[in-house]
């Protein structure tokens, strides 16, 4: 039971949401009943770490009341000596397809879009404040676009040319 699943199989039917959930490798967590995990596999097909969110069925939005219904699976394991470092939702997939990077805030965002426009690799950095130059190393060579949430397109400006990036006009 994933409630974020059963949203996309609703709008997009099973043969497609069965596709993304393969492509991003998108889990379920007991942590919250209904729960998503995105995974943050990196360009080497390693495992950072998982994000744990808990969306709507009916509007496939995020959750968050009583709370905000976000989690990660380090924690949820309680690793001694645990540093994190994350990748890109979608990292994974670089090493796969010779296709231009598009890059996202949500993890939602990247999988939607990555059904509508797959002319392009998508991928999220999860936080409005998790785009940065380290992060952006992998995509050396890559052709790569942001898009920017509305309110975030003076911040990922800024960042544009320290990571060599562009934005569409």
């Amino acid at each position: 039971e994933n409630n974020l699943i059963r949203f996309f199989e609703n709008h997009f039917g099973e043969e497609i949401c069965l596709q993304v959930i393969e492509k991003y490798q998108i889990g379920t967590s007991k942590h919250w009943s209904g729960a998503t995990i995105f995974w943050q596999i990196d360009s080497k097909n390693r495992i950072h770490t998982g994000k744990i969110m808990l969306y709507d069925t009916k509007t496939g939005k995020r959750i968050k009341k009583p709370f905000n219904y976000i989690y990660w699976t380090h924690k949820l394991l309680n690793k001694t000596n645990f540093q994190l470092k994350q990748c890109f939702f979608g990292e994974h997939l670089l090493p796969k397809e010779s296709k231009p990077v598009a890059i996202v805030e949500s993890e939602k965002t990247a999988i939607i879009a990555s059904i509508y426009l797959p002319q392009f690799t998508w991928l999220a950095t999860g936080s409005l404040n998790n785009l940065n130059t380290e992060k952006c190393q992998v995509l050396s060579g890559k052709s790569v676009t942001l898009f920017p949430d509305l309110n975030a397109f003076s911040r990922w400006k800024e960042k544009q040319d320290l990571i060599s990036v562009s934005l569409p006009d």
